[in-house]
């Protein structure tokens, strides 16, 4: 019973040190909203990133061509699983919004079937606004030609500012 209550006690412990989210110190870069159970902004449920935050997240890499770029690009970013478990969410699509408010839905098998990320460095450099950053969506159309369509295209969204993780 001893080893129980402090086996309780340490993943209480470990638990509350995980759900703590800091307050980003740089420039926010994103936005999150919706079926979240963590924050970082008092009495709202919302959470931000700032770059630095989001680098924290274990980083995936692609290296592909897409419509918008000549030639090949290398791409490095997060999974936004690794967000939604940082968030304590549940859910299983994300609602994405640009800085021109164009808004698209992507399942979140899309990340988990093709290794899609949202990228925040392009070619060892952080993703200028001109150029379609600070952040976007970005599938292996290489590897996975099946996903060279108007569909997958529609969800490679570019100038990210928020997301919301909608309701499972």
């Amino acid at each position: 019973m001893k080893r129980f209550a402090i086996w309780i006690l340490l993943f209480g412990l470990s638990s509350a040190t995980f759900a703590a989210i800091d307050a980003p110190t740089g420039r926010v870069v994103l936005t999150v909203s919706g079926a979240i159970d963590h924050t970082n902004v008092p009495e709202r449920p919302l959470a931000q990133f700032d770059l630095a935050m989001l680098k924290q997240l274990p980083a995936h890499e692609i290296t592909t061509h897409n419509p918008w770029e000549e030639g090949e690009h290398h791409y490095v970013g997060f999974n936004p699983k690794d967000l939604l478990a940082l968030l304590k969410s549940r859910g299983d699509l994300i609602r994405l919004t640009a800085f021109n408010q164009y808004i698209t839905e992507i399942p979140m098998s899309d990340f988990e079937d093709w290794d899609t990320i949202i990228a925040y460095e392009m070619d060892g450099k952080p993703i200028p606004v001109r150029n379609k950053g600070p952040l976007m969506v970005i599938y292996n159309f290489d590897q996975h030609p099946e996903l060279r369509t108007e569909a997958y295209y529609g969800r490679s969204i570019w100038q990210i500012q928020s997301l919301k993780i909608m309701e499972p």
